[in-house]
């Protein structure tokens, strides 16, 4: 196995133990060596790739939501409210780690993800940051409120409602 390779497996590791962890326990709860040895990694290969637990649990976060862009970049030129179902369908798709993050109290760190990728940014102009800024909050206060609510509807049924909204 080279290095990438194993690089993958230990990052793996690492998140499916804390995965599982947290479906128990709180995070502030759960130990590094805990998460390692659950995971059979060194304490070195956990800070080679995680600064902190939660860095673990916002790095898979970042690889839904970019599961999201590559859907709406391979989308192109579709209706902008079929971009919210593709939300919904990769949220839905990982249904069981969103819910997760509901029950562990871990939804403010898909809020951080949320609009470090996708909110305004300091060096956007005043049109660019306004029109980021009602993209993010919008499609987050729904997709949070969708979470929270034990997202009982399906993903089609999500833009079912948003189109109904117009």
């Amino acid at each position: 196995m080279g290095n990438r390779e194993r690089n993958t497996y230990v990052c793996q590791a690492i998140t499916g133990a804390l995965l599982e962890m947290l479906e128990t326990r709180r995070l502030d709860d759960i130990g590094i060596g805990e998460i390692t040895a659950r995971a059979g990694v060194s304490r070195n290969s956990f800070y080679r790739n995680f600064r902190s637990k939660d860095a673990i649990v916002r790095r898979q976060i970042r690889t839904y939501l970019g599961e999201w862009k590559a859907e709406v970049d391979a989308d192109d030129g579709a209706d902008p409210k079929h971009l919210f179902v593709l939300l919904f369908e990769v949220v839905e798709r990982h249904k069981d780690f969103f819910l997760l993050l509901r029950g562990a109290g871990l939804l403010y760190l898909l809020q951080d993800e949320f609009f470090s990728s996708f909110g305004p940014a300091d060096e956007d102009d005043d049109v660019a940051a306004y029109s980021k800024a009602f993209f993010a909050y919008s499609t987050y206060g729904f997709l949070e409120t969708w979470i929270r609510r034990g997202m009982r509807q399906t993903a089609r049924e999500m833009g079912q409602m948003l189109r109904a909204s117009e």
